[in-house]
């Protein structure tokens, strides 16, 4: 198969190249909408600001207060479960978020008190904060649907015990003015991988 040879050459080359390119730049060409950046001396934004802030800041009251863990396997389970009741935080603020229920980036959408949208990811994060390895992925933008703010909030979550984890912080980040690298990925799922054909022996 000479062509899909070389494809996939060109595969890899094109990925090499496409390194610390702007956020901003990979949204408008996976979706054609805007990223807007923050600016903190526009009323309406410091206003959108606050709402999210206090959200976070009562988040934490509250987990602290009830002595509240979130419980799961993977750091991922444990950030789903932190987001579910963070959005609840959220629904008494004046903005109006909804979770985006399909995986991938953003994880919630939300409508503030002057009808922007804005996007946010929630995140758990219990390594180290200047760690080198991984931690924001971008597939698509199947999720995004119009130009607006896109921020991430970081919990700082740590293990109490067993599968039980606590949430001493957090951190809000605007995505505006993040780099992204690449990285080419070959994958398969379980259906292709376990066929009968592959299969040489089992118990």
């Amino acid at each position: 198969m000479p062509e899909l040879h070389d494809l996939i050459k060109a595969g890899i080359k094109i990925t090499e190249k496409i390194q610390n390119i702007p956020f901003s730049v990979l949204i408008k060409a996976t979706t054609n909408f805007e990223i807007c950046p923050l600016d903190l001396r526009d009323k309406q934004d410091i206003e959108f600001l606050e709402q999210i802030t206090t959200s976070a800041n009562n988040f934490i009251k509250f987990v602290r207060r009830t002595h509240q863990r979130f419980e799961g396997r993977r750091i991922n389970e444990v950030g789903r479960r932190i987001e579910e009741v963070f959005v609840e935080e959220l629904k008494k603020t004046k903005v109006i978020p909804t979770q985006l229920k399909s995986s991938g980036y953003p994880d919630i959408k939300i409508v503030d008190q002057f009808g922007r949208t804005s996007y946010l990811e929630s995140k758990a994060v219990s390594t180290d904060w200047e760690s080198s390895l991984r931690s924001f992925y971008y597939t698509s933008g199947k999720k995004i649907d119009s130009s607006g703010r896109h921020l991430l909030i970081a919990w700082d979550i740590s293990n109490e015990s067993g599968n039980y984890w606590i949430v001493k912080g957090w951190k809000l980040i605007d995505l505006a003015n993040l780099e992204i690298t690449t990285k080419l990925e070959f994958q398969s799922n379980n259906q292709k991988l376990y066929e009968s054909a592959l299969i040489l022996a089992e118990s």
